[in-house]
């Protein structure tokens, strides 16, 4: 299922299921994907490799490693992983876990997927990637780039989500629910999430936010509207 007006989209879980494919998000947001991966196993991961886009990972739960440039970091639940263009990245995963992506749009030479050093060559870098421990990860990036797409992700639960505010938003807001059911209006018309749907929000829409489930889980993203660079 696929609902799309001019200022917001939700898609269902078997709706939303791309990757590297292009336009199928509005124009009007930077990412180009976003999907959740509940059933990764214990000893799994990625290659080194990069991309000519962005991609950034969200950890919600599980243990294990990351590496950035070859600079290695914890992963923990909560944990984000940013990697902008350019940046050779790869995981290690020490347990089962959970975990969230998205990508932008393609630039440069727009080659889909995985690139490597042996196959593709030396990457050019962009700027620095990052990590946001999980226990850390609990509201705004504190300092990022223009290039990052994002100034927020993170995981969110009953409690939180009950707590705000009916808003006009004042930035790009995006849901993908984990576990639970997500009763979400937007500009009045009415809508509910079950686990792998997603709801993108543009900025100036009235949202309105609730659920009753004790188990309730969430990703919210919050897009940063800066000009890439």
């Amino acid at each position: 299922m696929v609902i799309e007006e001019l200022n917001f989209m939700c898609r269902s879980l078997n709706s939303n299921n791309h990757y590297w494919e292009q336009g199928i998000f509005p124009e009007w947001t930077k990412l180009n994907c976003y999907r959740h991966y509940p059933d990764g196993e214990i000893g799994t991961g990625v290659e080194p490799h990069y991309h000519d886009n962005d991609e950034i990972w969200l950890f919600t739960a599980g243990w294990g490693e990351v590496y950035l440039d070859g600079i290695k970091f914890d992963i923990t639940p909560n944990t984000l992983v940013y990697t902008p263009m350019g940046c050779v990245h790869q995981f290690q995963m020490f347990s089962d876990y959970e975990n969230n992506a998205l990508v932008t749009g393609l630039e440069r030479k727009q080659r889909k997927g995985h690139l490597t050093i042996r196959a593709n060559g030396q990457p050019e870098p962009t700027v620095p990637g990052f990590v946001i421990p999980g226990d850390s990860n609990t509201g705004p990036i504190p300092s990022h780039s223009n290039r990052s797409p994002i100034v927020e992700w993170r995981l969110q639960k009953n409690e939180e989500v009950n707590n705000l505010e009916v808003s006009d938003l004042k930035q790009h807001e995006h849901w993908m629910v984990l576990e639970g059911t997500l009763s979400l209006i937007l500009n009045g018309r009415a809508f509910f999430l079950d686990p792998g749907d997603i709801a993108l929000i543009r900025s100036g829409v009235n949202r309105k936010i609730s659920t009753t489930d004790p188990n309730f889980r969430a990703v919210v993203l919050r897009e940063n509207l800066g000009k890439a660079v």
